[in-house]
């Protein structure tokens, strides 16, 4: 089995942690250095791998828990649930993250 890489911009990352509750890193994300974004690639990498032990089990994964988790994790030091198990409604979203979602990063 070949090795899985994923790339995504930095709004992304931030528009995913508010998505799933994580508010308190969303200014992190968007102010983060490239150094910072290639390990929160490299981590997601992992997490795409459907044999990796999420912490949500029960749910099904997107690719935009799997941002959420890596971002949590690059920054937290650990992995753990996110805040919230669904996504927030889109109209909901701040202003600074409007139009950047999974599908159209």
């Amino acid at each position: 089995m070949g090795r899985t890489s994923v790339s995504f911009p930095k709004e992304l990352v931030a528009s995913g942690l508010w998505d799933y509750g994580e508010n308190h890193l969303v200014d992190r994300a968007l102010g983060m250095s490239d150094r910072d974004l290639r390990c929160i690639w490299q981590l997601a990498a992992q997490y795409e791998d459907v044999t990796y032990p999420l912490p949500d089990p029960g749910q099904g994964i997107t690719h935009n828990h799997v941002i959420a988790y890596a971002a949590v994790t690059h920054f937290e030091g650990h992995l753990r649930p996110l805040a919230r198990g669904r996504r927030r409604p889109q109209k909901d979203r701040p202003a600074h993250l409007v139009g950047v979602s999974p599908t159209r990063g």
